[in-house]
């Protein structure tokens, strides 16, 4: 397979790409999960929510510092020079307008929270956003080149974060700690991928019409994004203003958990999605075979992974957190559905990207900014779990349609392409089914505390493990052996010309 420029990226390299940016995001998450574990211990629960609340504006305002122009990079088949120096110059701009303005809304973040702590932090983390501006051209250099070294600058940015928040958080700092770290893990982060993409902006090559070229491509990419940030802010909002600071931070830390498991494969698949769909996608037939290889492979390991917290959400909360923590667990078993959406919402994201059919995104994270919150405030009765639960079936709205979507751009029937996760998806439903009621009857974990805890949570892992393979092995066979043959791909030596997932 051959890039814009003649360069030749191979299909293990592909699978290498995806899997490395997979382990490298599951490493972060396990430093950042272990992190919190301690950080748990350190502050209540209504000191994170505070922080989630002051950080409501963060994501938004980052998207429109120039997230689109990194996709626009990727696709572009020619002048990457001109075009990475025209979007850094763009960046740099547009960070330090964001940050002005997000500051200038620090006082509304307040009131609207009822807090001024919240209000003064949200202006001060505004400060992050032109950082972020900074790192957003060379990860786009390093994800349309498929580095392999870029699965290192997750890790190392959340080990920074996390030992920074530690710290702060030991000598009492409180929200301020946790507003330091997000500094210093952002620092860590933007300075990780400048010394890894070694490319440097050149000024004279700096164009009008090139920042109106990749504005174009970029503007329904930016715009869809905006969309579903402001369903997750909404989220954060309905939660922290209806039930307040304690509850919205179980319900992030909830979310944490959750989202945790899932995109680190969601994310490591879309790393090489993107540049590999590029490539492909005018040559249908391969487009259309690549396209239902990608979803078999991705939802045999995010569905389970997401269910997985129907039978492990309490014991996790309770066991990881300590009992303070506990109203944690339900959310969670609440939250399952939402890894099974964004497996699909982010493989149809990258299609559409690639196939330069981005006006179709925007009317998909629309339905992100909409249906969950509504759905939210329908079952804000139910507390937490409630709110968990919109979130998964808001979510799921948006995957229905994404699919639909994607069948008509691909030219390939929408159940043909929902047959591919039906395996994983039926065999992940009797898992979750049958490891809750193990867990409730026999193993007992969620209440257990200590060493014991951890043995009997570990105990319920293995079993959802095992109840998952057994179902899947009933149901397809094939699809044990495709998990087999993904496992292959990635010790052998032999060179494939065509990628084997993409």
């Amino acid at each position: 397979m051959a890039d814009a420029t003649g360069a030749t990226i191979s299909g293990r390299r592909l699978v290498w790409g995806g899997s490395l940016t997979a382990l490298g995001l599951a490493l972060s998450q396990v430093i950042s999960l272990g992190s919190f574990v301690v950080l748990a211990r350190l502050a209540p629960p209504a000191i994170f929510g505070v922080y989630a609340a002051s950080a409501v504006l963060l994501q938004t305002s980052g998207l429109f510092a120039g997230a689109s122009m990194q996709s626009a990079i990727i696709q572009r088949p020619d002048r990457i020079e001109e075009a990475a120096s025209t979007a850094f110059a763009a960046n740099v701009v547009g960070g330090l307008l964001l940050a002005g303005a997000a500051a200038a809304l620090g006082p509304l973040i307040g009131l609207f929270f009822h807090s001024g702590e919240a209000g003064k932090a949200a202006s001060v983390l505004a400060g992050t956003i032109p950082i972020t501006a900074l790192s957003i051209v060379p990860g786009g250099l390093l994800q349309r080149r498929i580095s392999l070294a870029s699965a290192l600058v997750q890790p190392s940015a959340s080990l920074v974060y996390g030992i920074a928040a530690i710290v702060t958080l030991a000598t009492g700092m409180g929200l301020w700690g946790l507003v330091l770290a997000t500094y210093a893990g952002e620092c860590a982060r933007t300075a990780s991928l400048w010394l890894l993409a070694r490319w440097r902006p050149s000024p004279s090559l700096v164009s009008w019409q090139m920042w109106r070229s990749l504005s174009a491509y970029g503007r329904p990419v930016v715009f869809s994004l905006l969309l579903r940030e402001i369903g997750f802010a909404g989220s954060t909002a309905v939660v922290g203003r209806v039930l307040g600071a304690g509850e919205l931070g179980l319900f992030r830390s909830a979310q944490r958990f959750v989202l945790g498991a899932s995109t680190t494969v969601v994310y490591g698949s879309a790393y090489v999605l993107l540049p590999a769909f590029s490539r492909i996608w005018q040559d249908e037939r391969r487009f259309q075979a690549s396209l239902l290889r990608v979803t078999r492979a991705v939802t045999l390991i995010v569905f389970p992974m997401s269910l997985a917290f129907i039978p492990l959400g309490r014991p996790l909360a309770t066991v990881l957190l300590g009992a303070r923590w506990s109203g944690a667990g339900p959310i969670m078993m609440a939250m399952a559905g939402v890894g099974v959406a964004l497996a699909l919402d982010s493989i149809s994201s990258e299609a559409f990207k690639a196939t330069g059919r981005t006006e179709i995104l925007p009317r998909m994270h629309g339905l992100t900014a909409v249906v969950p919150i509504a759905l939210m405030i329908a079952l804000r009765r139910f507390g937490g779990e409630g709110m968990g639960a919109a979130l998964s079936l808001g979510m799921a709205v948006v995957a229905i349609y994404a699919v639909g979507a994607l069948g008509r751009v691909a030219r390939v029937r929408t159940r043909r392409i929902l047959a591919q996760a039906g395996p994983a998806l039926m065999a992940a439903s009797m898992m979750a089914t049958a490891g809750f009621f193990l867990e409730r009857y026999v193993i007992h974990a969620g209440g257990a505390t200590g060493l014991r805890g951890l043995a009997l949570l570990l105990l319920d892992t293995l079993a959802a493990a095992a109840l998952y393979l057994a179902s899947l092995a009933a149901l397809s066979r094939g699809s044990l052996v495709e998990l087999r043959e993904l496992a292959r791909l990635l010790v052998t030596r032999r060179e494939h010309s065509v990628s084997p997932v993409v």
